[in-house]
């Protein structure tokens, strides 16, 4: 499948996202004129992989930017410089994502990745910048 023709099966998954309306390879199919058996073929989990997809794509574009960096390194302000832009970026389709009945989830491996490159720093970078409040309470366990 072409990058077009994927970016065209995603903006037509947020369309119907956003209106509010359930999404499926069906009426992705009747609105962006795609074959339902295209859709199944290149997203084989249906519209869990589709918004897999969009979601490891943000991903990869952040951990590409954080991962060209020793975890010490990174202030809190780099790491806004890093994040920052890649989250307006992809503002329109976090936001769907995040606040629409689509199916969701948090993919393992990914995450994984960016906390091995970050949890030996985690710890004194939440101390250094006082939000510890925000992360921890009394019940929380502590992230060694």
């Amino acid at each position: 499948m072409t990058k077009d023709t994927k970016e065209i099966i995603i903006r037509t998954l947020l369309n119907i996202a956003s209106e509010s309306q359930k999404v499926t390879i069906e009426e992705i199919s009747k609105r962006s004129h795609i074959t339902r058996t295209t859709i199944k073929n290149n997203f084989k989990s249906g519209v869990p992989g589709i918004v897999e997809y969009i979601y490891l794509n943000i991903v990869d574009e952040v951990n590409e930017r954080l991962l060209q960096y020793n975890c010490e390194d990174v202030t809190i302000e780099l790491l806004a410089d890093l994040l920052l832009p890649v989250l307006w970026q992809h503002k329109e389709e976090a936001h769907i994502i995040f606040g629409s009945q689509l199916p969701f989830r948090l993919i393992g491996p990914i995450s994984d990745r960016t906390w091995k490159w970050a949890e030996k720093h985690f710890n004194s970078l939440i101390k250094k910048t006082r939000f510890s409040k925000l992360f921890y309470s009394s019940r929380t366990p502590k992230i060694l």
